[in-house]
Parts: structure tokens; C-alpha cells; sequence
């Protein structure tokens, strides 16, 4: 039988091989440039295949854009957040020479019924969801392609696409329609579908966004696709050799992609769910107008977005809008939130999950102003003989290092980059609390973290940098507040007015009036309540100013323990409210959840009151659906139909009656406590 399972398995893993035998491998030319670099090729049922591309360092690479109807949604983020992270690795770790080209999508069949109901133009109608898209990558600090391509912008190029496909003999026209020719196809000894060899002929029926049963008679096969469609009346048309009409959905991408990239091309992107038929089509239509065997080298897919454990849609109330998440949580944290997370597996969205992203964007944000200040605060000047400490946190460093590039090199394993980055914070994070590692080393480590962030689309030391004189400024604030809250500890108010009345800070260069205007109040303010004596009203000022005022221009001063001066902290002002509502809502959560269970165990509890006010000898009379004799205790001694219960039976009834028992005994003794 092991043999045989054996066997089986061998044969099933050769028949999964033999399926996708038409992809072929680029070969190593004197040439290429070889990274290493191994992905999860569609065209190889999602085998890790060596990238090798095509022309020295370049990278043609084209991906799929959104199809502009509605609003830009999270099932967008998911993917336009995952090809930026592979661009900007392509680009930015392994140094490949890319072009990079997406589409957008304004002639398709739920555009023009969208633009019908809202009685507008289709193509006014696309640049208002083409706008919300841009906006939404914009927002979430998605990088725009090199190349930006509308299909109504290449109408002439398709149809010119079409003629050659026809005069390979691989379409036909009917009724001003033109149809690819499926049998014809694979007749000439072409793979269709490449992406889904598996699939049937009854799974391969048109998929464009519209129903075709009113179509299935101008075709030659069930299987045959539309390029090129006849307009209705009320539709938007072209002028072509078959009459007016518009492209079909697949053509659009075969032709955008070569008109600027050309025949082949290294790397093709998009979701999964464009597999069959939109990918698999867009290939056949490419290989029949150039007549090759291998238009796109590299076909990777990003995995599909549920939400908590179901597919995004309106009708389940749980579709997304970017604009609605973006209210909730910062562009960063929506970007861990995915990055944490395979782009080609699937992924479940949940708010539990964004908490995880909320507190590893915390984590680094805090990385990144600790580091800061420990390198502010750290003169070269000092010792620089390495410890036992410089060499362990130069050693993982180095480690993280190799751990990093072996991720990366296997299909943009981020979720191992992120869980390796956190371990070297961590220890950094240890030794400078301690101060026991030397600054050179911590900037090193600094911009090896800063770098790989970067790779995910963060940049938390350009969100924190501070100018010098806000970095002075704030130096002598804390300095201050740290004066008047020891001297009103002591009861030492003119030592207080002293403080306060030294210096008032002026206007500078690249200095937020804000900041300037609310610390010279506060001296105001603090030397007025210590001339009043007023001990309660300093540590009030005190508070407010670090709670209030510096925080609502970003600034967050950390209170040490007496003997240590306060720190601060620079954020992006909105970022740190909206920190703010988070953990308040965090907290709101809390206090819900610990109200209910104690709702819940206060309803148990009466539950169990109510239950122990039944005296044993009651508990199974009422069960006459169960029992029709009971003895002189009231526990049953025959069943509904008069037979003596079993044994066993007979056990767990005197159990039942006894555990009762016990509880009733209980509540009466309590009764007759309070009584007295």
C-alpha cells in the first residue's frame, strides 16, 4: 500500500509537471544579470523559478490597473501595495534597470452601465473614479509607474492588434464582432489555457463582465472569446473593418503592454482572480499576433483579500473603502498591515490584525526617535573601544543581514524580513537603554533598518527629522518643565519665577510659531501660579503643556523617574491624534468586553440562583418526557415507556440529584444567614 501512495503521488506530481511543460525557462546569456532571485511563476503552477530577465539588468515589467467604476477599495490596497513593495525590491535591493507600465481601464461593460445611471459621459464618468484611485495611492504612498496607459487612448492600436491576430489565422468576424479562435489555436499546436491547463471545456466559457448567452450563436465554439465588440445603439464605438464598436477586455492589456514594452516581456503582475480568464486570455491573444510560444517570461499573482474570513462585497456589508480605512488608521499601518503578510497567499483582513500593524509601526516609530536621541545625545569623542556588547549587536546585525537576502530572494518573503528586523530592534533597543553600544554602530544599524523599511514604503526618519533650533529649543523646554515641577515639589516658588522670567524664546527660522507661542504662554502661566504660591496649579501647567499643547503640534514630552530629565519626541501632529483616538478606542473595546462578561457572569450567577431555589426532589418531575416513576427523593426509577433505567443510567440521575442536592443546601443556609 506504501508503494502504491508512492507511486501515486509520483504520478500525480508528474502529471502537474507535464501541465505546464510549454513554459520555458529564459536561458543565462554572457550577458545576464543574476541575483538570485527565485519567483512563484504562474506559468509553472506557481513553481519558484530562477528570474532571469531578458536583456542584462532591465525589467519590462507591466501590471494590471483598476478598472475605474467605484470607489477604490481595500481589495485595491492589497494589490497595488504589493507590486510597489516588489517594485521598489526589484529596483532598490537587487538593482534591476525597471520599466514599469499599469493601465487603466475606461471602455468596459461596468463602466458604461455605471456612466447610463448616472446619466454622464463614460469618459467623464471614469476620470471622477480614475481621480478617488489616484488619490487612494497617493494617500497610501504607492509609487506611480513609469508608464500610465488608458485604453481609450489606444483604440487604433487594437484594432491594428485584431487585423494581425485575423491574418494569422487565429479570429474571425461575425456580425461586426471579432472572436479568437480557440480550436483553431490549439489545432496549430499552441498551450491554451497556460495558467490553467487543468481546466475543462465547460469551465472555459467567456468571462468578461457580461453575460454572453445572446452571443453564443455568431461564435464557432462556446470557448471563443470576444476582441473586438459590436456597439449597441447607446454604447460608445470606434470606426474598424467590422463596423463600429469597442475592444473586448482581455485585448486591452496585450496591446497597452506591447505597444510599450514590445514582445517579450520580463514580468507580468495583477491579482489572482484575473487568472482565467482575463491573464490566460491577454497570453493567447499575444502569442497569436506574434506567432511565439512565450509572451510574458514571469506571470506572478497577488493572493486574494478576505474580510475576516469572507469575501470583500457590498452585499455582505463588509466592503471597504481606502477612504474609509484611511479614517481609522495612518498609511503605515495600513502598509504592515499587508506586509506582515505573503502577497501571493491569501489574506484575511481583520481588525485584530490591524492592531498587529498598529503596534509594530509603534515599535519602530519609537526605534527610530530612541535611536535619536541616543545618537544626539552620544559624543564619538568619548570611548569607542568595543565591549562584548558592539560585537554581539555587530554580529546580528551582519546575521539579519543574510536572513534578509535569503527572504528576499525567495519570492519576497516579507513576512520573514519584518519578523527579522523586529529581532534586531529588539536587541538594539536593550543595549541603548542601557547605553552599552557605541553610537557609529547604532547610526549602522539605523540605516540598514531605514533601507528595508524603505522596501515596504516607510520612512520614519524623513517623517521625524528635526530641525536644529526646534532640537534646541525643545532641549531648554524640557530643561524648564523639568526645573519647575522639582522646585514646586520643594515649595520653592522664587526659584520658579527665576526659571521662567531667564528667557523668552523668539520667532526663528524653521521654527513653528506654534511651539514658540505656547511655551512662552506657559512661562506666563506658570510664573503668574508661583507667585500665587500655587503648587496643584504648576503640576497642572505642567501636564497640560505635555498633554495638550506640545502634543497637539506633535511634540510628546516623556516623563523619566525623578532623578532622569523628561525626553521628547517630534510626530506628524495628525498621526499622533489619531494615535491618540486609537488607544482610546483600544480602551472603549476593553471596558465593553470587561462590562459583558461581567453581564455575562452576573446572569449566570442568577441562573444558578434560580437553579439552586429548586429542591432536589422537584428537579425531574417535570421531565415526564424522559422519566414515568420516580422514588420517594423524587429521582427517576423508569424511563418514558416504563422500563427500570440501566445502571448506568441509574448513576447519572443520582448524580444529577445529589450535585442538587448540595446546591439547594447552599442557598437555603445563605437564606437563612440573611434571615438572621
Amino acid at each position: 500500500m506504501i508503494k502504491f501512495a508512492t507511486r501515486t503521488i509520483n504520478q500525480f506530481m508528474q502529471q502537474q509537471k507535464d501541465l505546464f511543460a510549454h513554459y520555458k525557462q529564459p536561458l543565462i546569456k554572457e550577458d545576464s544579470y543574476v541575483t538570485g532571485l527565485k519567483l512563484a511563476n504562474s506559468l509553472k503552477g506557481s513553481e519558484l523559478v530562477p528570474f532571469i530577465p531578458i536583456n542584462g539588468r532591465q525589467v519590462n515589467f507591466y501590471y494590471c490597473g483598476p478598472t475605474v467604476y467605484s470607489n477604490s477599495h481595500l481589495g485595491h490596497a492589497r494589490t497595488y501595495l504589493g507590486i510597489d513593495v516588489i517594485r521598489r525590491t526589484l529596483r532598490d535591493y537587487f538593482n534591476y534597470d525597471l520599466l514599469s507600465v499599469m493601465n487603466i481601464t475606461d471602455i468596459d461593460d461596468k463602466i458604461i452601465n455605471g456612466a447610463k445611471l448616472a446619466n454622464q459621459d463614460f469618459l467623464e464618468f471614469t476620470k471622477v473614479w480614475e481621480k478617488d484611485f489616484f488619490s487612494a495611492m497617493e494617500a497610501l504612498n504607492i509609487e506611480l509607474p513609469d508608464v500610465i496607459t488608458r485604453v481609450s487612448d489606444y483604440v487604433p492600436e487594437i484594432v491594428t492588434f485584431i487585423e494581425k491576430i485575423i491574418s494569422n489565422g487565429y479570429a474571425y468576424d461575425s456580425n461586426g464582432s471579432v472572436y479568437f479562435d480557440v480550436q483553431k489555436y490549439l489545432a496549430d499546436g499552441h498551450t491554451y489555457p497556460k495558467m490553467r491547463p487543468e481546466m475543462n471545456a465547460d469551465l472555459l466559457q467567456e468571462g468578461e463582465g457580461e453575460s454572453q448567452a445572446n452571443k453564443q450563436s455568431e461564435k464557432k465554439s462556446p470557448n471563443d472569446f470576444a476582441l473586438w465588440k459590436a456597439s449597441k445603439p447607446e454604447e460608445p464605438k470606434w470606426p474598424s473593418p467590422w463596423g463600429e464598436g469597442r475592444p473586448g477586455w482581455h485585448i486591452e492589456c496585450s496591446v497597452m503592454a506591447s505597444a510599450i514594452l514590445g514582445n517579450p516581456i520580463d514580468l507580468h503582475a495583477g491579482g489572482i482572480d484575473l487568472i482565467f480568464p482575463h491573464h490566460d486570455n491577454s497570453l493567447a491573444q499575444a502569442e497569436a499576433c506574434f506567432n511565439c510560444d512565450q509572451w510574458i517570461n514571469y506571470f506572478i499573482h497577488l493572493g486574494h483579500l478576505n474580510i475576516a474570513d469572507r469575501k470583500m462585497s457590498k452585499s455582505l456589508k463588509n466592503f471597504l473603502t481606502i477612504d474609509e480605512v484611511l479614517k481609522r488608521y495612518t498609511p503605515r499601518q495600513i502598509r504592515l498591515n499587508f506586509a506582515i503578510h505573503q502577497y501571493d497567499a491569501v489574506m484575511n483582513y481583520s481588525e485584530e490584525q490591524v492592531e498587529q500593524a498598529i503596534s509594530k509601526d509603534k515599535a519602530y516609530q519609537e526605534f527610530f526617535q530612541n535611536t535619536k536621541i541616543y545618537l544626539r545625545e552620544s559624543q564619538v569623542t568619548g570611548p569607542q573601544k568595543w565591549t562584548q556588547n558592539d560585537f554581539q549587536i555587530s554580529n546580528l546585525l551582519r546575521n539579519t543581514k543574510q536572513v534578509i537576502h535569503a527572504a528576499l530572494l525567495k519570492n519576497f518573503d516579507f513576512p520573514t524580513v519584518i519578523d527579522a528586523i523586529d529581532k534586531l530592534i529588539n536587541q538594539v533597543n536593550v543595549q541603548i537603554a542601557g547605553k552599552t553600544v557605541r553610537a557609529p554602530l547604532v547610526s549602522s544599524v539605523v540605516q540598514y533598518v531605514n533601507f528595508i523599511l524603505g522596501l515596504v514604503g516607510l520612512n520614519y526618519q524623513t517623517q521625524n527629522s528635526n530641525s536644529s533650533d526646534i532640537k534646541s529649543i525643545m532641549a531648554e523646554v524640557c530643561s524648564i518643565r523639568d526645573q519647575v515641577k522639582l522646585a514646586a515639589r520643594k515649595g520653592e516658588f522664587e526659584a520658579i519665577s527665576n526659571i521662567v522670567s531667564q528667557k523668552q524664546f523668539q520667532y526663528e527660522k524653521n521654527l513653528s510659531n506654534g511651539i514658540v507661542d505656547c511655551i512662552n504662554q506657559f512661562q506666563q502661566q506658570v510664573l503668574a501660579a508661583s507667585q500665587e504660591k500655587n503648587k496643584q496649579q504648576l503640576f497642572q501647567l505642567c501636564d497640560r503643556l505635555r498633554d495638550e499643547q506640545l502634543f497637539e503640534l506633535g511634540i510628546k514630552i516623556e516623563d523619566k523617574d525623578k532623578e532622569q530629565a523628561s525626553i521628547w519626541k517630534q510626530y506628524d501632529p495628525k498621526e499622533l491624534k489619531l494615535e491618540r483616538e486609537q488607544q482610546q478606542k483600544l480602551i472603549q473595546q476593553k471596558e465593553l468586553l470587561k462590562k459583558k462578561e461581567e453581564e455575562k457572569k452576573k446572569q449566570e450567577e442568577l441562573e444558578k440562583l434560580e437553579k439552586a431555589k429548586v429542591p432536589p426532589k422537584d428537579l425531574f418531575l417535570s421531565q415526564l418526557d424522559k422519566y414515568s416513576e420516580f422514588d420517594e427523593k423524587g429521582i427517576p426509577v423508569k424511563d418514558k415507556e416504563g422500563n427500570e433505567l440501566s445502571k448506568k443510567q441509574k448513576k447519572v440521575v443520582q448524580d444529577l440529584w445529589e450535585k442538587q442536592n448540595k446546591l439547594h443546601n447552599q442557598y437555603l443556609e445563605t437564606l437563612k444567614k440573611q434571615q438572621q
